[in-house]
Protein backbone atom coordinates (compact mmCIF):
# COMPACT_ATOMS: atom_id res chain seq x y z
CA UNK A 1 0.00 0.00 0.00
CA UNK A 2 1.22 3.36 -0.85
CA UNK A 3 1.81 6.43 1.36
CA UNK A 4 -0.67 8.99 -0.04
CA UNK A 5 0.20 12.27 -1.51
CA UNK A 6 1.61 14.94 0.53
CA UNK A 7 -1.50 17.48 -0.43
CA UNK A 8 -3.88 14.62 0.43
CA UNK A 9 -2.24 13.79 4.10
CA UNK A 10 -4.50 16.23 6.80
CA UNK A 11 -2.99 19.75 7.25
CA UNK A 12 -1.85 18.90 11.29
CA UNK A 13 0.02 15.92 9.89
CA UNK A 14 1.90 18.65 6.85
CA UNK A 15 2.52 21.43 9.45
CA UNK A 16 3.87 18.70 12.12
CA UNK A 17 6.38 17.39 9.19
CA UNK A 18 7.69 20.56 8.66
CA UNK A 19 8.01 21.36 12.41
CA UNK A 20 9.77 18.30 13.18
CA UNK A 21 12.18 19.54 10.05
CA UNK A 22 12.61 22.97 11.69
CA UNK A 23 12.83 21.73 15.16
CA UNK A 24 15.81 19.14 14.54
CA UNK A 25 17.57 21.55 12.57
CA UNK A 26 17.65 23.74 15.44
CA UNK A 27 18.39 21.16 17.89
CA UNK A 28 21.34 19.64 15.51
CA UNK A 29 22.90 23.30 15.78
CA UNK A 30 22.27 23.37 19.55
CA UNK A 31 23.74 19.99 20.09
CA UNK A 32 26.90 20.88 17.78
CA UNK A 33 28.11 24.15 19.32
CA UNK A 34 26.84 23.43 22.88
CA UNK A 35 26.86 19.75 23.45
CA UNK A 36 29.98 18.68 21.37
CA UNK A 37 32.25 17.27 24.51
CA UNK A 38 28.74 15.77 25.69
CA UNK A 39 28.10 12.49 26.45
CA UNK A 40 26.24 10.63 23.80
CA UNK A 41 23.16 10.60 25.49
CA UNK A 42 22.97 14.49 25.93
CA UNK A 43 23.02 14.83 22.54
CA UNK A 44 20.35 12.52 21.96
CA UNK A 45 17.88 14.34 24.19
CA UNK A 46 18.50 17.48 22.50
CA UNK A 47 17.74 16.13 19.39
CA UNK A 48 14.68 14.36 20.74
CA UNK A 49 13.60 17.79 22.17
CA UNK A 50 14.13 19.08 19.07
CA UNK A 51 12.40 16.96 17.23
CA UNK A 52 8.86 16.70 19.47
CA UNK A 53 9.09 19.91 20.16
CA UNK A 54 9.20 21.35 16.04
CA UNK A 55 6.31 18.56 15.29
CA UNK A 56 4.04 19.84 18.42
CA UNK A 57 4.83 23.59 17.55
CA UNK A 58 4.20 22.42 14.15
CA UNK A 59 0.10 20.64 14.93
CA UNK A 60 0.05 24.44 17.42
CA UNK A 61 0.43 26.75 14.26
CA UNK A 62 -1.93 24.40 12.08
CA UNK A 63 -5.01 24.32 14.75
CA UNK A 64 -4.31 28.45 15.41
CA UNK A 65 -4.32 29.26 11.80
CA UNK A 66 -6.92 27.08 10.21
CA UNK A 67 -9.79 28.58 8.83
CA UNK A 68 -13.12 28.13 11.13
Amino acid sequence: MAAPKWSERPRSHRFAVVGAFIGMGIAAYVAFMYAFESATIVRWAIMTTGLLGGGGAGIGVAKLTEKR
